[in-house]
């Protein structure tokens, strides 16, 4: 093991405080999504979901992103940090998914809930995984 797996639960309970403390009032679910027909929308669906626990942080993307990359990001887009690094990229994207499979992130706040995609892969930090999210619109059962 190396120094900063040993500090990742150290890190991850400081990220748990500062939602105990209501400083982390949004509720980030990763949801896969399976549908009993050929594809996406055809037949009934079942999903599994993942609730990102702590909550990690989700904000706009700064003035610093937009312009180190000018048209990578939309207006709605958000950029969800501070993400436990003990998920996998599969747990963040879905992994090698089925015709019939699709995977979308819930963003709840209060009670008002946001369905986004994944915009690229998400971006490996040293204690945190970030990604990029942008809006999708709404279908009946999202």
């Amino acid at each position: 093991m190396t120094l900063r797996d040993d500090l990742q639960p150290v890190i991850d309970d400081a990220r748990g405080l500062v939602e105990d403390l209501g400083l982390r009032s949004y509720t980030v679910t990763v949801r896969t999504r399976t549908w009993t027909g050929a594809a996406p929308g055809l037949g009934t669906s079942s999903d599994v979901d993942l609730v990102l626990d702590p909550a990690p942080k989700v904000r706009e993307p700064t003035a610093r992103h937009l312009f180190a990359e000018p048209g990578r990001y939309q207006k709605g887009d958000i950029v969800v940090s501070r993400i436990s690094r003990d998920y996998t990229e599969a747990q963040l994207t879905g992994g090698t998914l089925t015709a019939a499979q699709e995977v979308f992130w819930v963003v709840d706040q209060g009670g008002s809930s946001q369905v986004y995609a994944v915009v690229g892969q998400p971006e490996k930090r040293n204690f945190e995984w970030r990604v990029h999210l942008r809006a999708k619109a709404r279908k009946r059962g999202s």
